[in-house]
């Protein structure tokens, strides 16, 4: 039973030392100075925020001055950071300044289905719960044929890794991004042989004191937050498509419920990608849109991909908690639904023992992490994590029943089902794998790269 979400707020606010008797969120706007970018944001008779960001060796402020495509970016960055902030108390009435209609749709979309997963874990209900003003504002003019270059951002995981190692083979000019940079996003780049550029991102440390005294805290939707970002640094360096590295699963909601979904991936959704382009064009005059080269592929296609480059384990870490506000892990933490999923996805494309040794832990052999394995193939228990569907990683499961090599792990053999097809089910889905949609050259550089097969393959004659 959800609780009353109109209680809820007023409590929260008043605990917090609200004053207003109608508080609202407002979107006050941004301002660029050299390389930093300020967000500002308030929220009647309790707070104003102050989010900044330092794009490391570019002049932001310069390029906001001439660009009408810089100034829609930080526009749309500025709209989609909102959400954290805004979750502090929920307020009902949400004052962006001027947006266009397709920006107004994108925020409706993240305070909805964006905040589903923070509505979730404090048992709220979320639908028709805000009311969004925004000024009317034309459209930016069309800007014609975006720039050809693009930009990659890397978040340190094997995904990202895939799509930086496809474009730097097609693209010698491409460029990688990463936001707050970690060792493993420039252990990336500089695996790939890409120059990376670096954005600093500093929440204000009034929302933690917040947190601290009883805020309403927890999931916010962070890839629209970082796409956004990236389409500031991407129109300022005159590149006309951020690739991000969303794979196909994020569709799949991660609950669902009588009355919803609720995903813990939703603003690396296919649906929200459509919102937020649209927003972009709306906002840059199609200057500059961020999708995913990997929207086409599941988890496994892409785990498939990355096998062929394994020296990149070497460099990656998909292991959430490397990725703390507070602090960084070098090594993966070997106990997580990340770290299971992913060697669970790397299994059947790469030897036992050269996984093992890279990864530094074995998951699949684990009693203690059974439970952890037999959630990701159970559809009331799936993690709120980035992993695939429950489908794919039941064919991860019944591939390493196959093979004799990693039969006799535990969770293989209490999870896997051996003898059910799992090559040409595995062949199946590469097959079926559609790339039509993503523009050329892209779409070539797809059917090229991901899709080929590395040298340990279950679906190879």
């Amino acid at each position: 039973m959800t609780r009353d979400l109109d209680q809820v707020r007023a409590d929260t606010y008043r605990q917090l030392g609200g004053t207003a008797d109608s508080p609202a969120f407002r979107v006050v706007g941004w301002e660029a100075d050299g390389s930093e970018v300020a967000l500002t944001y308030g929220i009647d008779g309790l707070a104003t925020f102050t989010e900044r960001l330092t794009f490391v060796d570019l002049d932001i402020e310069a390029a906001a001055d001439r660009s009408p495509a810089v100034r829609g970016a930080l526009q749309l960055t500025l709209l989609c950071a909102a959400t954290s902030y805004l979750k502090v108390c929920l307020p009902r009435d949400i004052h962006l300044g001027p947006a266009p209609t397709a920006a107004v749709r994108m925020v409706e979309a993240l305070l909805t289905e964006g905040l589903a997963e923070l509505a979730f874990d404090h048992d709220l209900d979320l639908t028709g719960a805000f009311d969004v003003h925004a000024d009317p504002v034309t459209d930016v003019p069309d800007a014609g044929p975006p720039p050809s270059g693009v930009l990659v951002p890397v978040g340190g995981g094997k995904d990202s890794a895939v799509t930086a190692t496809v474009a730097a083979k097609h693209d010698p000019d491409a460029l990688t991004i990463a936001i707050n940079p970690r060792r493993s996003m420039q252990a990336t780049a500089d695996a790939v042989g890409l120059p990376l550029v670096s954005v600093r991102r500093k929440l204000d440390p009034l929302l933690f004191a917040l947190n601290d005294a009883g805020a309403i805290n927890g999931h916010v939707p962070i890839t629209a937050i970082v796409a956004s970002i990236c389409t500031v640094a991407a129109a300022a360096l005159g590149r006309g498509a951020v690739l991000l590295s969303n794979e196909r699963a994020a569709d799949e909601p991660t609950r669902r419920l009588t009355d919803r979904d609720v995903n813990h991936q939703y603003s690396k959704s296919s649906m929200f990608e459509q919102l937020h382009v649209a927003a972009a064009d709306a906002l840059t005059g199609g200057a500059v849109s961020a999708w995913s080269f990997l929207r086409p592929a599941s988890e496994l296609v892409i785990a498939r991909a990355f096998a062929r480059h394994p020296h990149l384990l070497s460099a990656v870490n998909s292991c959430n908690r490397a990725y703390s506000l507070t602090e960084e892990r070098v090594e993966w933490c070997g106990d997580c639904p990340k770290c299971r999923f992913v060697q669970l996805t790397l299994a059947p494309f790469l030897p036992r023992e050269q996984l093992v040794d890279r990864l530094g832990f074995d998951a699949l052999d684990d009693p203690a992490q059974l439970p952890g394995v037999r959630a990701l193939v159970d559809p009331n228990a799936k993690p709120f994590e980035c992993v695939g569907t429950i489908d794919e990683a039941q064919l991860a499961l019944d591939l390493l029943a196959d093979d004799p090599v990693w039969a006799d792990s535990l969770a293989v053999r209490e999870l896997g089902r051996a003898g059910t097809g799992s090559a040409d089910r595995l062949a199946e889905l590469i097959a079926t794998t559609d790339a039509s949609e993503l523009p050329e050259p892209q779409r070539t550089w797809f059917t090229e790269d991901v899709l080929a097969a590395p040298s340990h393959d279950p679906v190879a004659p």
